[in-house]
């Protein structure tokens, strides 16, 4: 990837607080990786089985850890966590290109909608009654916004995000293409003819500050409260939240999880790819679900919870299958086989 403009080597030790072992004044004008990088790109490496790429690497600068340096025949970035200064890097690489303020003619913003002057309004926006942008918010094409709805001061909504109404934003989040905030929630009550009658949803969705939300995941209004995601929560693709879910601070959760409603999960847990989660549970701080797991009640504790089956040749697979309608007579033959021995050995 080449930067918009190039950077000394000493310009990016100072910007990443890193200890520069090598030329000051080389001059880099992109990052690639180890194995495609020439002497103009600077290069990373996250973790020691990488090292045969460093061995080898024509980088002409590398970010490394210090237990790397030994391995490095190339100019180095010394830094205690190389991935973390990535992330930093990259950070102040975006700050160089900025959006330009304005609201584009396409847009369609409701009278009473109060936009900042430092805000930008992209192609075929729409913005309802009621609706604030503060300072910096970026909205990328065709993004709506209802009624009533608030974006914090530096946050970006990709193309095609839509936020129902009264969906309160947080500063720094950012927002991916086709995520859908606020839609009704999977409520319904069933009269005396079997018929389902819809339960409206009021409550909105909240999302803290510095929250991250993957492409095309779904978070529903809550019925009169609103579902609630906390600071810094990092959410990946295809993740569906239902109505009144609170998810607390640091929580992150991996793509294809589905959570149902009025779910409270605790601050600091990590949810795998894929788990499934029971409605009206609560998942203790730290808790920890690997992928696939299906949680169908509450976890008061913190630690690692598994379930489901990891996958196996499909023989074997089929033979165990059969095997499981029959656990639980294999179970009660197994009791009374250990009680018999138990009644032997006591004679």
């Amino acid at each position: 990837m080449k930067w918009k403009t190039p950077k000394t080597a000493q310009t990016l030790a100072d910007a990443l607080k890193a200890t520069l072992h090598g030329d000051p004044e080389r001059w880099l004008s992109g990052i690639q990786t180890l194995e495609k990088a020439g002497p103009e790109f600077l290069s990373f490496c996250t973790n020691k089985q990488y090292r045969p790429q460093l061995e080898q690497t024509q980088a002409g600068l590398v970010i490394i850890s210090p237990e790397e340096l030994p391995f490095c025949r190339r100019d180095a970035l010394v830094v205690d966590h190389p991935r973390l200064a990535l992330v930093q890097m990259a950070e102040w690489l975006k700050a160089e290109v900025k959006s330009e303020p304005g609201i584009h003619p396409t847009a369609i913003c409701h009278e009473s909608a109060v936009i900042a002057a430092t805000a930008t309004v992209g192609p075929y926006c729409v913005l309802g009654p009621g609706t604030v942008l503060e300072d910096e918010v970026v909205l990328y094409p065709q993004v709506v916004l209802g009624r009533d709805c608030r974006v914090g001061r530096a946050s970006v909504l990709r193309s095609r995000v839509t936020c129902y109404d009264q969906v309160q934003i947080g500063e720094r989040v950012l927002i991916h293409s086709g995520v859908v905030i606020g839609s009704d929630g999977f409520g319904f009550a069933n009269d005396e003819q079997g018929q389902w009658i819809k339960m409206p949803h009021f409550g909105g969705v909240v999302i803290a500050d510095k929250v991250e939300i993957g492409a095309n995941t779904t978070i529903d209004a809550g019925f009169i409260e609103p579902t609630t995601i906390g600071r810094g929560v990092i959410i990946d693709n295809l993740v569906q939240i239902a109505h009144n879910v609170l998810i607390g601070e640091g929580t992150a959760i991996a793509a294809a999880v589905a959570i149902a409603g009025s779910t409270k999960i605790g601050k600091g847990c990590l949810i795998g790819g894929g788990a499934r989660i029971a409605g009206h549970l609560d998942i203790a701080d730290g808790a920890m679900i690997t992928a696939t797991s299906a949680v169908n009640r509450s976890l008061h504790q913190a630690g690692v919870y598994s379930s489901g089956f990891p996958a196996r040749p499909n023989k074997q697979w089929r033979r165990n299958v059969a095997r499981f309608q029959y656990l639980d007579q294999m179970a009660k033959r197994l009791a009374r086989v250990e009680k018999n021995l138990n009644m032997e050995s006591e004679s």
